[in-house]
């Protein structure tokens, strides 16, 4: 059904897309060039603007009485878009970039390769959740409240892991990050 709304309102859609994919990443590359960051802080923004939005924008959209329909038609298309675009976004916009192009080269960015990481974190979980949902409606009807649980809790877990493993550099870089992401 979410995927039928693109054929009813593409105008919405095409526009989100275009934002997304094109936009905010260009948008988010001259950020990097105007605050100029360290390089690897400058390659991780361009990153995040590179990859698609998320279900919070869903709640979000619907607690603030927004267009849910397509807020969840966006997450769709956009997850699905972003198999090819965040691999080939990030190779642009960080290619790009004089100093985050060193580190682009020094870890040997293949874009097949990156596509084919992101295909099996994005596009493979989101094809089998389709797919149970089709198959085995009322399985994925009374498991989704666990699962969203322990997913919010392992998200949770990595969030703190990785603060934790960089706590020196979160310090050092806190009120920068939050200059640039406001």
């Amino acid at each position: 059904a979410d995927f039928k709304a693109v054929l009813v309102m593409p105008k919405p859609v095409l526009i989100g897309l275009v934002s997304q994919f094109l936009l905010l990443p260009a948008f988010t590359f001259l950020l990097v060039l105007a605050i100029k960051p360290a390089p690897s802080v400058a390659l991780g923004m361009m990153l995040v603007a590179a990859c698609p939005g998320g279900n919070l924008s869903n709640f979000l959209a619907h607690y603030a009485k927004g267009n849910t329909a397509l807020s969840i038609t966006m997450t769709a298309v956009s997850t699905a878009v972003a198999i090819v675009m965040t691999p080939f976004n990030l190779s642009l916009w960080g290619g790009l970039h004089p100093e985050a192009s060193k580190i682009l080269k020094a870890v040997a960015l293949d874009p097949l390769e990156m596509m084919f990481a992101v295909f099996l974190l994005l596009g493979l979980p989101m094809v089998v959740g389709m797919w149970a949902g089709w198959r085995y409606p009322r399985f994925v009807q009374r498991a989704h409240k666990p699962v969203k649980i322990f997913s919010l809790a392992v998200f949770g877990l990595f969030v703190l892991g990785a603060l934790a493993a960089n706590w020196r550099y979160f310090i050092d870089y806190v009120g920068f990050v939050v200059f640039a992401v406001f």
